[in-house]
């Protein structure tokens, strides 16, 4: 396969795992569907099933202008933004990684990620079917890099990454709950935590995605507040915003802290 085919290729892969995804972020949360039934994908207004070709990551959405062939409801505009950036980031993380197994590591960790951000943005959970599933992909995949480069402290990291995320998001929730006298944090922003833990190591990818979820929160929610579209009182799911501070620190990690480092005077 030549060159110019490989991000061609992948990037297709990402549409239609970005395509999967939809139905994950569709399903998982309600409780009168599953991932596996019904078998075929549906209009949620109408409930007609849809047709194969109507079904075909990104170009569908452009080809019915967004709304459905049966019903003419409108389609989310969410489907090809999870499609495209599922795609986007498989292309992206191939430029960084080749095809290794830390591509393997990197998109197992984005594909977990991108669920769990939309749901929680959209349902304030981070389900529990989401959490086991990157446990275990990312367990796994840690296991094999360790074993295949011969690197036991690769995985003793991992692995120390995996309860300190938990403990630390855990002890940040709780301290917040006591001086707030409300719910801070949710357990599934602690496992949430723990699994980023668990395939970004602990020092210092932990401290960067912390401190950027924390810099992002308080941005994003600052604004939420003086644009009226929240109250100061209004829940703001976290699990979007450690989700993407994770996914910076997996691509640019290592010179994001290089940076802060000069600049800290600490290098």
């Amino acid at each position: 396969m030549g060159d110019i085919w490989i991000p061609i290729f992948i990037f297709i892969i990402g549409l239609t795992i970005g395509s999967f995804l939809n139905v994950c972020i569709y399903r998982i949360p309600r409780s009168d569907t599953s991932i596996y039934s019904p078998r075929r994908s549906f209009c949620p207004e109408c409930s007609q099933s849809i047709k194969f070709y109507d079904n075909i990551p990104l170009l569908s959405y452009l080809f019915l202008r967004g709304k459905c062939r049966y019903c003419q409801a409108k389609i989310s505009v969410l489907y090809p933004i999870v499609e495209f950036v599922t795609a986007a980031l498989y292309l992206v993380i191939y430029y960084q990684f080749g095809t290794t197994l830390y591509f393997l590591h990197a998109i197992f960790f984005v594909s977990v990620l991108i669920p769990i951000a939309f749901i929680d943005a959209q349902h304030y959970i981070i389900p529990n079917a989401l959490s086991l599933t990157g446990l275990g992909l990312g367990l796994g995949i840690v296991c094999i890099i360790s074993y295949q480069s011969k690197d036991i402290d690769y995985l003793k990291m991992r692995l120390i990454g995996f309860v300190a995320g938990g403990l630390v998001i855990w002890l940040i929730g709780f301290i917040g709950s006591a001086i707030m006298r409300k719910k801070a944090m949710g357990m599934g922003d602690v496992k949430l935590m723990a699994i980023i833990g668990l395939y970004l190591g602990a020092l210092p990818e932990l401290l960067m995605v912390i401190g950027l979820s924390a810099f992002s929160g308080a941005v994003i929610g600052t604004l939420l507040i003086a644009t009226g579209k929240k109250d100061r009182k209004s829940p703001i799911p976290y699990g979007p915003f450690i989700a993407g501070a994770a996914v910076v620190v997996l691509l640019w990690g290592d010179p994001l802290w290089k940076e802060y480092l000069q600049l800290a005077g600490w290098n």
